[in-house]
């Protein structure tokens, strides 16, 4: 088992900052505000995002950059703040900045792990920046599934696949006692609007081609298409014929497997006609193309099949620690350097010390085949750390209501241990890993930490996050973790 030790890896100015816990105590979230200098300097840009933000996180330390986003590495870096939100004008966003604040949130401190849950805020206009600023919790009940997750995490879902036409299946607890398959017209345009705008949709995850100004639904045939005019979604179906697609109802959406629909190329584009006409407060998309879906997929499943446990932005960040522990443990120093620098349509970082394993692999006689499909999934991996954007306020409690799982708030029991609780509920599933974000950034000793018996041993135990890889939950059981001696990180 390979425990991260958080205190040897945090930096020194983080760790003299530390701060012991009281009894009885409430640990707090932290968070901070990174502004453009562009936003600061609008007044109108400035007040609804930067304001909007502030005052709904009462105690946000603001951080202002000028030509990078880099400039706010020190700052954050002595904050060490449990959540971050981003926030810049629609020209600034796209594929370069999430590169630069992917890297950026995982150098705060010595280890190669996300330090601060992220997001970012920006808008089509001012007014559309300030939704993602302002919004709301969201319990997510009703879901639209073109992705083929699981429909019995939610209350009631609706899947249009994007492999067959003429089915959709059909998914409501205690109505349904399994998933039906429902005959539907082989084109789905009017059925996706009666989702979004009839049965008002808390949650939409896509697959499919995709473009920064385009989601085709399907590979097998004619479908309809999303497009997007000033701002707003059109629906277009297979006479080329045009509905308006808007839907005002707060949602979290995933492009799980979209190639190129996080990326914000204009402001006139897919990712921000969704925050504004579609009603997505969190938004989570490709900026490049996408082939082995390590980033998207793996956010979606852990979000979907741990229903409850974690929040849309916590399964995003959970899902990236997940990734860079891979890279780490394929044991090539210089993938974890790797730094994607130039932008192509299509990427496939392969870094010198990966070329020279690739050599002597096949010189030692690896099966062609096999050699192929490890090579691909070290690449991939490569490809997926920096390359998926998550729009919106990154504090967002957006999670599936009445789930698998229930998560109580953090205390300080009565000896100053930082203890973390969970309830397991029907349709909970056994061996899912378990990701538990910690109320900020902390100092612990990692061998100290005392878990339920059911959720086992963690394989990573960091200064923001655990993960429990085989726990055996059984419903209706509360399990709690205890980190005896736990410090709180930042100022």
């Amino acid at each position: 088992m390979r425990l991260i030790l958080p205190c040897l890896a945090g930096s020194a100015l983080a760790l003299a900052a530390c701060s012991a816990l009281t009894p009885a105590e409430i640990p707090m979230d932290t968070y901070a505000i990174v502004a453009s200098k562009a936003v600061m300097d609008d007044p109108v840009w400035k007040a609804a995002t930067v304001d909007v933000l502030a005052a709904k996180h009462p105690g946000a330390r603001l951080i202002v950059w000028e030509r990078e986003v880099g400039e706010a590495k020190e700052a954050l870096a002595a904050a060490q703040p449990s959540f971050t939100a981003f926030v810049v004008r629609p020209e600034q966003a796209g594929v370069r900045l999430t590169v630069a604040v992917s890297n950026l949130c995982r150098a705060l401190d010595g280890d190669p792990y996300v330090d601060t849950f992220w997001g970012v805020v920006t808008g089509y206009d001012p007014a559309a920046a300030e939704a993602l600023a302002k919004a709301g919790p969201i319990a997510i009940e009703r879901a639209l599934d073109c992705a083929g997750c699981d429909l019995t995490a939610f209350r009631k879902t609706w899947r249009y696949s994007e492999d067959h036409r003429g089915t959709m299946n059909l998914w409501e607890r205690g109505v349904t006692d399994a998933v039906r398959d429902v005959p539907c017209d082989t084109d789905n345009t009017l059925g996706v609007l009666d989702r979004l705008q009839r049965d008002r949709v808390q949650f939409m995850t896509t697959s499919g081609h995709a473009t920064q100004h385009d989601w085709q639904m399907g590979y097998c045939g004619p479908n309809m298409a999303l497009v997007h005019k000033d701002g707003r979604l059109v629906a277009r179906d297979t006479k080329k014929v045009d509905r308006p697609a808007g839907s005002d109802e707060p949602k979290v959406y995933f492009g799980t497997g979209n190639c190129l629909i996080g990326d914000v190329d204009k402001p006139d584009c897919m990712a921000l006609s969704w925050m504004r006409d579609g009603g997505a407060r969190q938004f989570m998309g490709y900026t490049v193309t996408t082939w082995f879906g390590a980033q998207g997929w793996g956010t979606q499943g852990l979000f979907v099949d741990t229903a409850g446990l974690c929040t849309a932005n916590e399964a995003f960040h959970f899902t990236n620690t997940g990734i860079v522990e891979k890279i780490r443990g394929y044991g090539i120093p210089d993938m974890m350097d790797f730094r994607l620098g130039e932008l192509a349509r299509v990427n496939l970082p392969v870094t010198p010390g990966m070329a020279a394993w690739r050599q002597a692999q096949a010189k030692a006689g690896l099966p062609d085949a096999e050699l192929q499909k490890r090579m691909q999934e070290r690449i991939g991996h490569l490809h997926d750390r920096d390359v998926v954007c998550f729009y919106g306020d990154p504090a967002l409690d957006a999670r599936i209501a009445d789930g698998r799982w229930a998560v109580r708030p953090p205390y300080v029991d009565s000896d100053g241990a930082l203890v973390l609780t969970v309830e397991a509920r029907p349709g909970v599933r056994a061996r899912d890993a378990v990701w538990l974000r910690l109320p900020g950034s902390w100092a612990y000793d990692p061998a100290a930490v005392e878990a339920s018996e059911a959720l086992g041993e963690p394989d990573l135990a960091l200064d923001n996050m655990l993960r429990f890889p085989a726990a055996a939950p059984k419903a209706g059981d509360v399990y709690t973790v205890r980190l005896p001696g736990a410090a709180r990180k930042g100022l």
